[in-house]
């Protein structure tokens, strides 16, 4: 059986999630639009979905200014954890909330694996 977008979306962050140290991900459109999610209770997804496609608006907007090329990941760290950002192809952010001591290398790596596995997903007809 074929699986859906959305199931298909579900399995790239169930995926995230595994890797650890990860209190919550999502996927949100460039718009703010909640795509898909694992948050827990505490969190409001579609608030938390339309800040980070703030977030990433404004570092575009910023480094369009200062001609610094492309945004690959913003990073915004917290006394509770760190918020990353990065781009999932020209429609969707692929985003993460982790615990305050997460190793932010291994991380960065697997969102960009997975990013790029969210653009497929999202570009599939």
């Amino acid at each position: 059986m074929t699986k859906t977008k959305k199931e298909k979306l579900d399995d790239v962050l169930t995926g995230l999630l595994r890797v650890g140290q990860i209190k919550a991900c999502g996927i949100v459109s460039k718009e703010g639009l909640l795509i898909s999610s694992r948050t827990p209770p505490d969190v409001d997804a579609r608030i938390f979905s339309a800040l980070c496609s703030t977030i990433m608006g404004a570092a575009e907007a910023a480094s369009g200014q200062m001609t610094t090329g492309t945004v690959s990941q913003i990073s915004v760290k917290t006394e509770k954890g760190t918020i990353v950002l990065i781009p999932a192809g020209i429609k969707a952010i692929l985003t993460v909330l982790t615990d305050p001591e997460a190793q932010i290398g291994l991380i960065f790596y697997e969102m960009e694996r997975r990013a790029s596995q969210v653009n497929e997903i999202l570009m599939e007809m």
